[in-house]
């Protein structure tokens, strides 16, 4: 499927990629991981034999030396880009700090992380760009939550952008529709039906999927979690 073909995984000691590490190591991918905290990200690179760079993905200098750093050891083929950030409240109640938060996680690191890899991608004429949107970003609306539905709504309406700039590089936005069965949200929400949520392997499973597809250009993928 992917057999030897280099990917980088951002937020890779996060709750999504600990699904995305190993649906790619199983399509054959040569891994790299990158987190601003390098310890769970170490334990996810040995059990892949994947290797790792510690950056901070909101400083455009760090994401350069991110790219620069696959690119010594192997062509960068893919990305697929798990760091955000969530928060809900009434939107009067809201200040600039939570603003600029927001807008940092889901917005900047994808900017910058863009602006890092696509000028490789672009000079070989091929690539793979996947990013997490949110429910909110693909209805339009997310009442209590309208920064942040702002936040992945401008990143997805970036990577439908590019779809019509970047030759050869298919891009991916995946909206998960509902909450993700995570040990963070489990603890959050104690009372909740973990049940009725999005299993991180669906989302890591219907990513490789579309990694793997031959031809086709931009891809918009809501998963709904189970009725």
């Amino acid at each position: 499927m992917l057999q030897g073909k280099a990917f980088l995984v951002t937020g890779a000691g996060g709750a999504l990629a600990r699904a995305v590490i190993p649906a790619l190591h199983k399509g054959g991918a040569r891994l790299f991981l990158s987190d601003p905290r390098p310890e769970r990200m170490a334990e996810r690179a040995k059990a892949v034999g994947g290797e790792t760079f510690v950056a901070d993905l909101t400083r455009l200098e760090e994401a350069q030396a991110l790219a620069r750093f696959v690119e010594r050891e192997a062509p960068l083929y893919g990305v697929v880009h798990t760091v955000g950030g969530f928060a809900a409240g009434r939107f009067l109640d809201s200040d600039p700090g939570l603003y600029d938060w927001l807008l940092d996680l889901n917005l900047r690191t994808t900017f910058n992380l863009l602006q890092a890899v696509l000028p490789y991608m672009e000079r070989r004429g091929e690539g793979f760009f996947a990013a997490i949107a949110a429910g909110p970003a693909w209805t339009g609306a997310g009442p209590g939550r309208a920064l942040y539905t702002m936040s992945k709504a401008a990143l997805a309406s970036l990577l439908k952008s590019l779809q019509g700039e970047v030759e050869g590089v298919r891009f991916l936005v995946v909206y998960p529709m509902g909450t993700l069965d995570t040990e963070a949200n489990r603890k959050a929400m104690p009372e909740a039906d973990p049940s009725r949520w999005i299993a991180p392997e669906l989302v890591a499973e219907a990513i490789l999927l579309a990694a793997s597809a031959k031809g086709g250009r931009f891809l918009e993928l809501p998963i709904y979690p189970p009725t």
